[in-house]
């Protein structure tokens, strides 16, 4: 609570931003995103509330930065799923069970963005900011396979932005918030779906 707020002392920019995002964090773990407005981050810090400003533009920006270092290490798992010759099958389960390891040790910041995402635009801005871009890069994945001949019957953008939907729904119902998650038996139900879905078989 602000009443509780520890007395301020200097720090390091760095160390100001990271107490800011940190406050950020863990609101929006356990509240609306509505309710995190800037007023109720900064009662959160040992910063003035005007503070906020040095570091964020507004709220769209603290949202994004947050999100950020999730994006790259996503980015990261599924890079091997889009070298030029690798079909999506051979790297499909290894892919799906870092992904699930992602969202569970991130899976209620990233829910509440999602959940957010209807209804707060700076929250929709970052979420469409944080999902687009795999989006984009499965559809243009599923085209490769296509020409490739291993694919065949699917429209590329749809299909990857259902299938995307689909794992982030399941990520989210059976991974967060789940004492003892059950990362391989969500990487193989995925797994099959997409399988069945692009390539017709097992």
């Amino acid at each position: 609570m602000a009443a509780d707020k520890p007395a301020r002392r200097r720090r390091s920019p760095e160390e100001a931003e990271r107490e800011i995002l940190d406050a950020a964090r863990r609101l929006l773990a356990d509240q609306p995103s509505h309710e995190v407005t800037v007023g109720a981050i900064m009662a959160e810090t040992t910063l003035s509330r005007k503070s906020f400003y040095v570091y964020f533009r507004d709220r769209y920006e603290l949202l994004t930065r947050l999100v950020e270092p999730l994006g790259a290490e996503r980015d990261a798992i599924v890079a091997e799923l889009w070298r030029e010759g690798a079909d999506m099958a051979t790297g499909g389960r290894a892919a799906l069970l870092a992904l699930a390891a992602l969202y569970a040790r991130h899976g209620p910041l990233l829910r509440a963005l999602a959940e957010a995402s209807s209804q707060d635009r700076e929250a929709k801005r970052a979420w469409r900011d944080f999902l687009e871009p795999v989006i984009v890069g499965h559809a243009d994945k599923i085209r490769e396979e296509i020409e490739l001949g291993r694919i065949a019957g699917v429209d590329p953008e749809p299909t990857a932005r259902a299938l995307i939907g689909m794992n982030l729904q399941f990520f989210f119902d059976q991974l967060v918030d789940n004492p003892r998650p059950d990362l391989e038996g969500t990487a193989d139900t995925l797994l099959t779906i997409w399988q069945r879905t692009l390539y017709g078989a097992d």
